[in-house]
């Protein structure tokens, strides 16, 4: 005998009456690397067969206390793998036949001599290899099969209905249920096949609480159960509930399949087997183990590949409802222009009524008509406005005409100095020339003048000096220049760049619109608008436009 904790080439069992044969054949499969183990009784063999494993057994088929035939019938009922080589002096015809159909690898004529059985067994080891990794190929040809199939199921049902079915082919079971917590909508889904069903069946689906799934006992491997107590859910309310439809009547024996991921329990497959005696091998539970683990996966890709639908249908609902806030938002951004715009022509008529009722107040009725030709030229103004506000571009439409810039000048002033938010300040107007005359938009042209005198009020409502200043000059040969300085506390570097740039304003209440329509408006007449400030000097709008509209580009907007 070898020592068996060496590597040897095979475990084999020899059994014959006669003494001799089993010493020559020890000795001569010891001296080839073999283990070898002997008994003279049949009887003596199958205890051993049931102690440790062997990969061979060598014997005789005539003997008195039990036939070779009978002998291994009875241990291939114990280790169905073992393979056979029989020994004879009485060969016929019936024993060899018997012999190929118990699947042995040889047939040994007696007396042989030594190099035969050396040839018999190292062909039978040989055999025995080439076909478990045959074995071994096609396993593994089922199991990439199952993992292909998996990453290609799309649902929660096929997933569970190809699981049960391979686990139930691979482990020789009945039938079998498959069940999963799904969690997001609080169900226990069950999936039921048997050995030979059309695979069509569909997943049920019972109400089950996360709190009733959180009591399962955690099962880390397969498992042999007494059907009834050893079940998972068995103890549970859940159970006691929904027993007939989880555990239907079946005879035999049950083995539970946990499928775990990340030490959490996802669900189990239950595996029902015709065989009261039926035990579970170690070779069923590594398959088992592959695919549950396989399927705790594809369960969990599955629910991640729905979260991440559901997550972009979210997207894209609130995609939606951004693109509906954003016309809302561009429809209330038209709404404050258009306020705006609409203020700029009622701000104008106001003032001109406030004069002409101070005039009359004091009696003085002649001039009048300057003041209603104002109203009335404004209030054409606003009725074309709306009239063209399905277009949206004829909000800064041009028409060019000659104006003389020192007179709209004193105009506006005109009106704005009776205006609560300009009575406070002395609005001075310098001009370098009596007479310059610009092509203007004279409307869009004095909406933009307001709109900066506004600005300028508004700048200076804290300073002590309460001034407004406006001056007009030729900037070269063909360009003329209005400057409205305030001395307010100035504006930011930083907020010297928003400027024009975005809907930028500091007011508690503005809308950020006036200067956007104002430096809209100087583009329209290709000019320019320059901005100076400090914080000690307060602001200067400067806005020069050529005195003759010709075609050529918009100057870029600089600030100082």
């Amino acid at each position: 005998m070898v020592d068996n904790s060496q590597t040897v080439k095979a475990n084999i069992l020899v059994v014959d009456d006669e003494q001799i044969v089993l010493n020559l054949v020890e000795d001569t499969l010891t001296d080839e690397g073999y283990s070898v183990t002997t008994t003279p009784s049949p009887r003596e063999a199958i205890e051993l067969v049931k102690q440790q494993a062997f990969d061979f057994i060598l014997t005789d088929i005539r003997m008195p206390e039990m036939n070779g035939i009978e002998l291994v019938k009875e241990i291939h009922q114990i280790i169905p793998t073992i393979g056979v080589i029989f020994m004879t002096g009485y060969a016929n015809l019936d024993t060899a036949k018997q012999a190929i159909k118990e699947g042995a690898y040889d047939y040994i004529m007696k007396p042989f001599e030594l190099s035969e059985i050396r040839q018999a067994i190292a062909r039978a080891v040989e055999q025995r290899q080439n076909a478990t990794k045959a074995t071994l190929s096609k396993e593994l040809n089922k199991i990439a099969d199952l993992s292909n199939l998996m990453y290609a199921s799309g649902d929660l049902a096929s997933l569970l209905r190809l699981s049960l079915s391979f686990a139930i082919i691979q482990s020789n079971a009945k039938a079998g249920i498959a069940f999963y917590f799904d969690r997001p909508n609080a169900e226990l889904v069950m999936m039921e096949a048997a050995r030979h069903s059309n695979g069509n069946q569909e997943a049920r689906r019972i109400n089950m609480a996360a709190d009733a799934w959180s009591v399962v006992p955690f099962i880390s491997t397969p498992c042999l159960i007494e059907k009834e107590n050893g079940h998972p859910l068995f103890g549970t309310q859940f159970f006691a509930a929904n027993r007939t439809e989880i555990l239907p009547e079946q005879p035999g024996r049950v083995v539970i399949v946990p499928m775990v991921r990340a030490q959490k329990m996802l669900g189990f497959i239950t595996l029902f087997h015709d065989n009261p005696e039926y035990e579970l091998k170690n070779s069923d539970t590594q398959v088992l183990n592959f695919i549950s683990s396989q399927l705790a996966i594809s369960l969990e890709n599955l629910q991640l590949l729905q979260d991440s639908r559901d997550s972009y249908t979210r997207l894209e609902y609130l995609q939606d409802q951004t693109i509906q806030m954003e016309k809302m938002a561009t429809r209330g951004q038209m709404s404050a222009e258009i306020g705006h715009e609409l203020n700029n022509y009622l701000g104008v008529v106001v003032a001109n009524f406030q004069l002409m009722n101070l005039r009359i107040q004091k009696g003085v009725t002649e001039g009048l008509e300057r003041f209603t030709d104002s109203i009335t030229d404004h209030l054409d103004k606003i009725s074309r406005f709306t009239n063209g506000l399905m277009d949206y571009s004829s909000l800064t439409k041009v028409t060019f005409k000659k104006v003389d810039v020192n007179q709209m000048l004193q105009r506006i002033v005109e009106f704005l100095q009776p205006q609560k938010r300009f009575r406070e300040f002395e609005i001075e107007i310098n001009c370098q020339s009596d007479n310059i005359e610009a092509e203007l938009d004279q409307g869009l042209t004095e909406q933009v003048l307001y709109n900066l005198l506004n600005n300028a009020a508004d700048a200076s409502v804290d300073s002590p000096v309460r001034k407004i200043e406006i001056s007009t000059a030729r900037a070269g040969e063909d360009m003329i220049r209005i400057s409205i300085r305030d001395h307010g506390k100035g504006i930011s570097v930083e907020n010297l760049n928003r400027l024009f740039k975005e809907k930028f304003t500091t007011k508690e209440t503005g809308h950020g619109i006036g200067l956007v329509v104002c430096k809209n408006i100087v583009d329209k007449h290709k000019g320019h608008i320059k901005v100076e400030s400090s914080p000690e000097g307060g602001t200067i709008f400067n806005i020069e436009i050529p005195i003759c509209q010709l075609a050529e580009a918009p100057a870029p907007v600089e600030t100082a």
